[in-house]
């Protein structure tokens, strides 16, 4: 990976492709993306809205001008991910904000999209994290289907649908560094458990989209493209794709079996940290594998639980 900028969290990954570090919950969390070609622009993932300003003085930084941004693209509307997206269209005249065809509704009416997160997290959190959210103007909104491709510069960008983690979730490929931006449909990873280029990740399938054949079929789609990296939202990059996909694939099984045994979704938390933690490189600490990936496992045994109970509800109705 390349060196950081002295001024602000910016790293760059490959040539024209820059990871920016949003600060969210903690360091080497949460990443955003920028893509930059011939003095223009595409931010892939958006972070919450207190690290927008952070995030242009990071674009003035590497010289990207506002007016240069041509696109803004959340990978899913998860607002970790596009929280800040209503804050940095309001700052960049020439952007359009591209996202999956079931998301665009909640990025211009955020009212359901921020019910549902404060009756997860609470009004607490939601308001210390999260708030304000902006909506966007419909007529800046572009749906982005599976294989849509846009210009930035002379670079081209390839969308590509990955569901499963939630169902308007894309990717967004750049042939020209051969790195696929994956926000979440690849797990979740941090610095300081594997090696560099294979980190540790752990799959992440909150409430309430989770579909098991969905994100099988991701993951297959992801290693069958055989990108040289891919670069997730959570956070170190992935170079051993293949290799991820089929623990990733064996994590999820191992889940989805626990999700049959567990008496609750508390339980099943419990059963998810303990059955990953087989995964774990030698030598981690229970304690700190515990504190840097609880909270994707928990909201992971959240979404699977659910997942369980909308799976009984419907065998119910159709005995």
């Amino acid at each position: 990976m390349g060196e950081a900028n002295s001024l602000h969290p910016l790293v760059r990954i490959a040539p024209g492709l820059y990871q920016f570090d949003t600060g969210y919950l903690r360091a080497s969390h949460t990443a955003v993306y920028v893509i930059v070609d011939k003095g223009q622009a595409a931010i892939v993932d958006t972070g919450v809205a207190h690290n927008v300003a952070p995030l242009l003085d990071a674009l003035n930084s590497i010289g990207v001008a506002h007016a240069g941004v041509q696109w803004v693209i959340p990978t899913h509307v998860h607002l970790d991910h596009a929280g800040g997206a209503g804050g940095l269209m309001q700052a960049l005249p020439n952007a359009r904000l591209g996202v999956h065809p079931s998301g665009a509704e909640h990025l211009i009416d955020p009212t359901r999209l921020e019910a549902g997160v404060r009756a997860l997290y609470g009004d607490a959190f939601f308001e210390r994290e999260y708030a304000p959210i902006t909506p966007i103007e419909a007529g800046r909104i572009e749906s982005f289907e599976d294989q849509a491709r846009i210009a930035v510069g002379d670079r081209v960008l390839e969308v590509i649908y990955t569901p499963g983690h939630a169902w308007n979730h894309i990717s967004v490929f750049d042939a020209v560094s051969s790195t696929l931006l994956v926000g979440d449909a690849f797990g979740a990873g941090y610095p300081g458990f594997g090696q560099t280029g294979s980190p540790y990740v752990v799959p992440v399938v909150p409430p309430p989209q989770f579909n098991p054949t969905a994100y099988y079929d991701s993951l297959k789609r992801i290693a069958d493209l055989a990108p040289a990296q891919v670069a997730p939202a959570h956070f170190p990059l992935i170079e051993v794709v293949a290799e991820t996909a089929e623990q990733l694939a064996a994590m999820m099984a191992a889940g989805l079996e626990q999700t049959e045994q567990a008496q609750s979704a508390l339980d099943l938390e419990e059963r998810l940290l303990t059955q990953w933690a087989r995964w774990l490189p030698a030598g981690v600490n229970d304690a700190d594998y515990r504190q840097a990936y609880g909270k994707d496992i928990w909201l992971t045994a959240e979404g699977l639980w659910l997942w369980r109970c909308k799976q009984q509800a419907k065998h119910g109705e159709q005995a």
